[in-house]
C-alpha cells in the first residue's frame, strides 16, 4: 500500500509543480500590480484559508457576527458555494439550500434577519451592491474568499487547521493546499483552529515556529477550539435519548472530528453516514436512510450537524422531522480579550 502511494505520489508531482508555477505567477502579477485589487468603501473581514476546506470558516464567521452585531450593521457574503444560482442575491424569506448555499442558509436561519447574508461569485461586485443597497457604516464578513485577489479586506484572517497545519501539508493533488504556503503573508492574524482542549507547552511552541515562517514577524497567532452545544431537535415533540439507537448522518469536510464527539456522548450509534462536503441531499437518499435504518418498523434517530440540517429539513416530512436532530457549535478562542480587541481595535 505505502508503495502504490508513493508511485502515486511520483506520478502527481508534475501536475503539482504545474499549478505550484501558476499560483506563484498569479499572486506575483498581484503582488506587483499588474492585476488591481480593490479595496472597497465598506470595512471588510476575510475569514480563509489556504487548503480544500474543513477548518471551521463557518462558526469563525459567526463568531464575528456575534462579536460587532450590536456595534454596527453587518452583512456576510459568500460566494454560495454549490448552490443552483447564479449572480448577486440578498437572501429572504423565500431562500434555500439550493437558491444561496448550505453556509449562507446557515447564517440566515441562525441570525433571523439580524444580518444581511448575501451570495455573489464576484466579491467587489458585491460588495458593492450591499453598499449601495444598505447605509454605508456596514461590516462586511467575507467567507471564504483568501485566494480571490480581486478584492483586498481591510482585515483579513487565515485559519490553520491544528490536525493538519498548513506548513506540513502540500499543494494539490499530493497534498489538501489550493494556495501556496507563502500566501500566508497576506494574512493579519492567523487562527489555529480545532485545537484539543489542552495543548503542550512544546506543541504551542512548535505551531507558533511553523507558521512563523510564512507570517509577517508581527502577525499575531490565536488559538480556538470548537464548542458542541446541546442535541436540538425542531418542534416540542422531537426528544433525544442517548440510549436509543441512533444514526449519524454527515455531509462536511473531515467528519471523523463530529463522529468521535458524538461517540464520546455514550450515544448508541447505529450506523455512520458519510457523504461528500457540501452534499446536495435528495428525497431518494432520506428514503435509503431510513430504509437502511429501520429495525422492526422502528426508525432509529437520526443526528446531523447544523450545516446538514439546513439542507435536510425541507425533504423532510412533519413526522420524520421528530426523528432528526442536529448539534450546533460554536468556538472558544483563548485570549478572547485579546481576539476581540485586535479586531475592534481594527475597526476604529
Amino acid at each position: 500500500m505505502k508503495f502504490v502511494f508513493f508511485t502515486l505520489k511520483v506520478i502527481l508531482y508534475p501536475l503539482m509543480l504545474l499549478i505550484n508555477i501558476i499560483i506563484y505567477s498569479r499572486n506575483w502579477l498581484y503582488d506587483n500590480g499588474f492585476f488591481k485589487s480593490v479595496r472597497t468603501n465598506i470595512f471588510t473581514i476575510n475569514v480563509g484559508n489556504l487548503n480544500l476546506g474543513g477548518t471551521g470558516k463557518t462558526p469563525h464567521v459567526e463568531y464575528l457576527v456575534r462579536l460587532l452585531l450590536d456595534k454596527q450593521p453587518v452583512s456576510i457574503l459568500s460566494r454560495g458555494y454549490k448552490r443552483k444560482t447564479k449572480g448577486f442575491i440578498l437572501a429572504d424569506e423565500n431562500a434555500t439550500a439550493e437558491s444561496i448555499g448550505d453556509e449562507p442558509m446557515q447564517y440566515f436561519s441562525k441570525f433571523n434577519g439580524k444580518v444581511n447574508v448575501v451570495v455573489c461569485e464576484d466579491r467587489v461586485a458585491g460588495v458593492n451592491k450591499i453598499e449601495s443597497l444598505t447605509n454605508s457604516n456596514q461590516v462586511v464578513i467575507l467567507d471564504d474568499a483568501f485566494q480571490h485577489r480581486k478584492i483586498a479586506p481591510h482585515l483579513n484572517l487565515l485559519l490553520c487547521d491544528y490536525n493538519r497545519p498548513f506548513y506540513e501539508d502540500f499543494l494539490v493533488p499530493i497534498g489538501r493546499l489550493r494556495d501556496v504556503r507563502t500566501s500566508a503573508k497576506r494574512a493579519d492574524a492567523v487562527i489555529v483552529t480545532k485545537c484539543p482542549n489542552e495543548i503542550s507547552s512544546q506543541n504551542y511552541k512548535q505551531i507558533k515556529s511553523g507558521i512563523s515562517k510564512y507570517i509577517l514577524s508581527e502577525t499575531p497567532i490565536f488559538f480556538s477550539r470548537i464548542l458542541y452545544k446541546p442535541i436540538r431537535g425542531y418542534s416540542e415533540k422531537s426528544v433525544f435519548n442517548p440510549i436509543n439507537s441512533t444514526s449519524i448522518i454527515t455531509g462536511i469536510a473531515k467528519p471523523e472530528i463530529f463522529v468521535d464527539y458524538i461517540l464520546s456522548q455514550n450515544i448508541e450509534v447505529k450506523k455512520v453516514h458519510n457523504f461528500a462536503d457540501h452534499y446536495a441531499f435528495s428525497r431518494k437518499d432520506i428514503d435509503k436512510i431510513i430504509v437502511e435504518n429501520t429495525y422492526s418498523d422502528i426508525i432509529t434517530q437520526m443526528i446531523t450537524t447544523e450545516k446538514d440540517m439546513v439542507k435536510l429539513k425541507p425533504l423532510l416530512s412533519e413526522k420524520e422531522l421528530n426523528l432528526f436532530f442536529y448539534v450546533p457549535i460554536e468556538i472558544e478562542i483563548e485570549d478572547k480579550k485579546v481576539f476581540d480587541d485586535f479586531i475592534l481595535g481594527k475597526l476604529k
